[in-house]
């Protein structure tokens, strides 16, 4: 009987461990979904596509044009740094520039990311100059 509720409690957490989130891509928009800091090179800030946000800077685009932006939570950028979620909204503009209105924790912000690359894994921009 214990053979059984072993094997029992092995194939249940077997399965839950294959069921994790599967990471969702729009091939109509690769920008769709969410995507954690990761290195900068050359001026371009790299992002990698994950199925949830990482104690970083990351950024969740969403099909109908809001945006959450994980970011520091205070004025501060010395370590430890502190996050925090923030809403905001986001558009295309020219297919490479993606003007980003969101807040922040000394109010609302808007600037422009330019795309350098995109693909189902890594996203690669360059922050332009926040718009007054």
């Amino acid at each position: 009987m214990k053979k059984i509720y072993l094997l029992l409690i092995l194939l249940i957490s077997v399965s839950w461990s294959c069921s994790k989130d599967k990471l969702e891509i729009d091939g109509n928009n690769l920008l769709i979904g969410v995507w954690n800091y990761s290195d900068y090179i050359d001026n371009s800030a790299v992002f990698i596509r994950s199925s949830e946000f990482a104690d970083n800077h990351c950024y969740k685009f969403n099909s109908n044009g809001t945006l959450v932006e994980r970011k520091n939570s205070g004025w501060c950028g010395t370590p430890p740094i502190s996050y925090a979620d923030y809403e905001g909204t986001w558009s295309v503009q020219n297919d490479t520039i993606i003007t980003i209105k969101v807040d922040y924790w000394g109010g609302v912000t808007t600037y422009s990311l330019d795309i350098e690359s995109v693909n189902e894994n890594t996203l690669e921009v360059i922050t332009l100059l926040e718009i007054k």
